[in-house]
């Protein structure tokens, strides 16, 4: 009887254990616009084998305009004649008043309306393609120039224009907000990739799901008024040498010729001719592989390939078994680099622009890590006053305390503090303290304030392009351990994530001014998942199980 219960125990442990070890495993669905990633509030999902994207990505690079009707839970989304309308939880839309069965219905998740990825796009005139090596969704406008207008809230987003003002004001009053007046900037077209085979190869499945339906859909996001976008590339090439490229122009030519591809040492050396094309690298620790792609490239007729159009390179005795190289798509003019690894390494970019040349680093795998918790304010400076009369400098201490205690359990990471105690300590010093120590990360955290008190909700900053999918790690992790609204991940040239040479956070966790957010804020229990989600994206970014 004794062995039977151990064996019912053992089955009840595995289907529990399991099935969350699985889903662990799988990394989150990146989201490209152009070439340009872009920082969904709610990432990109798969349900019922299809991709669901939140509806501002659509506005976004089609200049739709998107209209919410809270009464009838529908969202109309109006562009050129082209009217496509909506029903949360409801697989039945209308495009130009004629019914259409969709496969997925659109729902509302952490306050965002997500729709199925195709349907829209194809509608709108917005090409997409599904890369199941890196699992990201890739989405190409190809329309003229575009413009976003969003005239209505959309679900779970009402207030967000009256957040904004407040945020704005409140910005301007904190610690970390040592310039202003910061203008945002647009995006330029980058092509979209193709999907690919298991290896890194281009086919031409259709791409917003793992395979299935014409019938899915794409949805955007982009908070209006939020700080600024990520500058993207305005030259182009051939005959359009040194003309700038406005949103919505499509690029005939690749910019950018790849001359060589080497392993020396432990570097990787590609050589460039033409104008200048940043690289998005996606390292894949399941697979034990590199994908660095470039966007608006061509291969180098004196590069070798074989009959399937992909090029060699041997790999080195250390740490890499061989590199793989091929034009992913021809539409899309992106050179894909694979790397495959006999074993882990750190992989890095050298700081130091050589002209026409690409460089990166293998290193080690490092087996610790530092992490640098910086609680704002402090001493004489008290941060925000919250609605009750207490301090923010009080409760990022509190909850700061809390994410260094955890962080010490972890065997990997050595954490270390801006502040322990009551003390107030300048901004240089707390961004010299993390670069002189040679840390890992930098998480700044906040509590906001403002003039409102019915403004809402979580932030995530960030200022460099490194610290970009860290941002989007913590945000989505923040927002399931506050369940407070979501106000996106921005960036903005606060101090001390501008001049932090490591990826780096200032985080928002709530608005102190809004009655309910600040009682939560100060209980204990509330800090506590609070902590440990902060603990979560930190173990996520390093990839520490």
């Amino acid at each position: 009887m004794r062995v039977v219960t151990t064996l019912i125990s053992f089955l009840l442990v595995s289907l529990l254990v399991f099935p969350m070890m699985a889903f662990a495993a799988v990394p989150q669905i990146q989201l490209y616009l152009n070439g340009k990633q872009l920082a969904a509030e709610v990432a990109p999902r798969i349900i019922k084998e299809n991709t669901v994207v939140p509806v501002r990505i659509i506005a976004e690079s089609t200049g739709a305009k998107v209209q919410w009707d809270g009464k009838n839970r529908k969202v109309t989304v109006d562009k050129s004649g082209m009217s496509i309308q909506l029903f949360i939880d409801k697989q039945d839309a209308l495009v130009n008043n004629k019914s259409v069965k969709l496969e997925t219905a659109p729902a509302i998740i952490d306050g965002n309306t997500m729709l199925p990825l195709r349907f829209v796009s194809e509608q709108l005139g917005v090409k997409v393609t599904w890369d199941e090596l890196t699992r990201s969704v890739f989405l190409f406008q190809t329309d003229g120039d575009v413009k976003e207008d969003v005239s209505s809230p959309i679900a779970g987003e009402e207030g967000k224009q009256e957040g904004n003002t407040g945020a704005a004001a409140s910005e301007t009053s904190k610690e970390d907000n040592t310039s202003s007046g910061k203008q945002p900037t647009t995006p330029t077209d980058k092509p979209s990739v193709k999907p690919s085979d298991s290896n890194g190869a281009s086919t031409d499945k259709p791409a917003d799901k793992p395979d299935k339906d014409k019938n899915d859909t794409t949805s955007p996001n982009k908070e209006t008024g939020s700080t600024s976008t990520t500058p993207g590339k305005t030259e182009a090439g051939g005959d359009q040498k040194g003309q700038q490229t406005k949103p919505g122009d499509k690029v005939k030519e690749p910019v950018t010729t790849i001359r060589s591809i080497s392993l020396e040492g432990e570097q990787l050396i590609v050589k460039t001719t033409g104008a200048e094309s940043k690289p998005n690298v996606s390292k894949l620790s399941e697979a034990n592989r590199i994908v660095i792609d470039i966007p608006y490239s061509q291969l180098d007729p004196s590069l070798k390939v074989n009959d399937k159009g992909e090029g060699t390179v041997k790999g080195n005795q250390n740490n890499v078994s061989q590199i793989r190289y091929l034009l992913f798509s021809k539409e899309s003019s992106i050179v894909r680099i694979i790397i495959d690894l006999s074993k882990k390494v750190d992989f890095k970019l050298s700081s130091a622009k050589t002209p026409n040349q690409l460089i990166w680093t293998f290193s080690p795998a490092k087996e610790q890590f530092k992490v640098v918790i910086d609680p704002g304010h402090g001493g004489k400076d008290t941060g925000a006053v919250s609605i009750t009369k207490r301090y923010e400098k009080d409760f990022v201490l509190a909850l700061g305390t809390k994410v260094y205690k955890l962080l010490e359990k972890e065997p990997r990471i050595e954490p270390v503090m801006t502040r322990d105690d009551d003390t107030f300590v300048e901004l240089a010093d707390r961004a010299s303290f993390a670069n002189e120590m040679k840390a890992d990360l930098f998480v700044a955290i906040h509590g906001n304030s403002t003039g409102k008190e019915s403004v809402a909700g979580v932030e995530t900053y960030y200022y460099t392009e490194q610290s970009l999918p860290f941002a989007q790690i913590m945000h989505e992790q923040l927002l399931k351990s506050t369940q407070f609204p979501d106000r996106k991940v921005k960036q903005n040239n606060f101090y001390v994530v501008k001049n932090t040479t490591m990826p780096s956070l200032l985080l928002e966790i709530g608005f102190l001014t809004n009655r309910s957010e600040e009682a939560a804020m100060f209980q204990d229990s509330f800090q506590d998942q609070v902590a440990a989600s902060i603990v979560a994206a930190i173990k996520q970014q390093l990839n520490i199980d």
